[in-house]
């Protein structure tokens, strides 16, 4: 019996102390938010002159970012705010998370801003966890529409597509995904990677999300309703596509260097980002994008840009926030790095660089949390067929 109550005390006890520590956690991220000003104490107007004499005060402001253009934001910033050092990680999109992660378990309070593309897949459980918050410099509401500001900002939008040597061919070459199933593309389409590619998962995984669009477009194509041994017509064009020769590449320029290969009778096509027409631009590599092919054009992706739960130098944090939107002066210098074709701005203020036009003027699907959810099944399913 005494036994038996020592144990109850000792699980109360432990109960009381788990309690204790998550009640001390939440009351100082509430401290923390409060004294800067973020969060559901963010003001409704901002003084940038007090906030860049606090920042100064707080001297430096480190960001992790799945871009290396951000040493040249990092450079401008330094010298339109002297007095402030920004300290710069270039990461890719999954470390930056799981860096993150890793620091937030440990009690580490080292970076004040990401931007990576990942954070929109577990940002949801990032901000109700306190590992981040969502910062919107009050200056961009106005110019940066809700639903890229809320409940997550993006600094800009990203396309995963599907390019061909204009070479070898006068004309695309297809104007369906399904035409990529037929005989004479056996060994047609280079992709990235999906298991080393959240965007290439993400490319797959808007075909099984819209999948009655996919059937619909196979009747177009073939002339009678698809035949299905999966799922759904989503899951069915991956299927056939694997079984038509589907070749991986690491990243875009290795799909790239397939598609380029203008002396064959055929060269594949290959997926790669709309950002890697700039290549193009500067005479570097030939190719064209499938501008209009069916049932959509490619799929576009957000980039977060963030502010780290308790970061340690939160104002200079919303300078650098504010900057790298085009914030702070007039020539909205602090986008610049990224404000060239293939990259679409979130600013409804800044024009899309020519040749492209604004993204909602492209079939585009748009990836969402429903999409999120949906990516491990669709790896799977990847896994079980490749």
């Amino acid at each position: 019996m005494f036994r038996k109550k020592n144990t109850l005390v000792f699980v109360l006890l432990v109960i009381a102390m788990l309690t204790m520590s998550v009640v001390s956690y939440a009351n100082g991220f509430d401290n923390w938010a409060k004294d800067a000003k973020l969060g559901p104490y963010a003001p409704e107007e901002e003084d940038w002159d007090a906030i860049y004499l606090a920042a100064k005060k707080e001297g430096k402001v480190v960001i992790y970012a799945s871009s290396s253009r951000v040493f040249d934001a990092a450079q401008s910033f330094e010298k339109f705010y002297p007095g402030i050092t920004v300290e710069a990680y270039n990461l890719s999109s999954t470390e930056i998370v799981e860096k993150l992660e890793r620091e937030a378990d440990a009690g580490i309070r080292n970076v004040d801003v990401l931007m990576s593309g990942a954070i929109m897949i577990t940002g949801d459980d990032l901000l109700k966890r306190n590992v981040i918050v969502n910062y919107c410099p009050t200056e961009m509401k106005p110019l940066i529409p809700e639903d890229f500001r809320e409940p997550i900002l993006s600094c800009r939008f990203g396309t995963t597509v599907l390019a061909y040597s204009d070479i070898a061919y006068d004309k695309p070459p297809i104007d369906s995904i399904w035409d990529l199933t037929k005989p004479e593309w056996k060994d047609g389409l280079v992709i990235r990677d999906p298991l080393r590619s959240e965007g290439s998962l993400m490319w797959l995984t808007m075909f099984v999300l819209h999948a009655d669009e996919v059937a619909a477009d196979y009747e177009r194509v073939f002339g009678e309703p698809i035949k299905l041994t999966t799922p759904n017509a989503g899951y069915e064009l991956i299927k056939r596509l694997l079984d038509n020769g589907l070749m991986l590449e690491s990243g875009s320029r290795g799909a790239l260097d397939f598609v380029t290969q203008h002396n064959l009778k055929r060269p594949p096509i290959g997926q790669t980002t709309s950002s890697k027409y700039r290549d193009v631009m500067a005479g570097d590599v030939q190719f064209d994008i499938l501008w209009d092919l069916k049932p959509a054009a490619g799929y576009a992706s957000k980039t977060a840009l963030v502010v780290a739960g308790y970061a340690p130098h939160p104002n200079a944090a919303k300078l650098l926030v504010n900057w790298l939107l085009g914030g702070g002066d007039e020539n909205k210098t602090g986008f610049e790095p990224w404000n060239v074709p293939g990259n679409f701005p979130v600013r409804i203020d800044i024009e899309t660089p020519a040749p492209f036009k604004p993204i909602t003027e492209y079939n585009y699907w748009y990836e969402d949390q429903e999409a999120f959810d949906l990516g491990p099944d669709v790896l799977d399913f990847w896994l079980t067929h490749l």
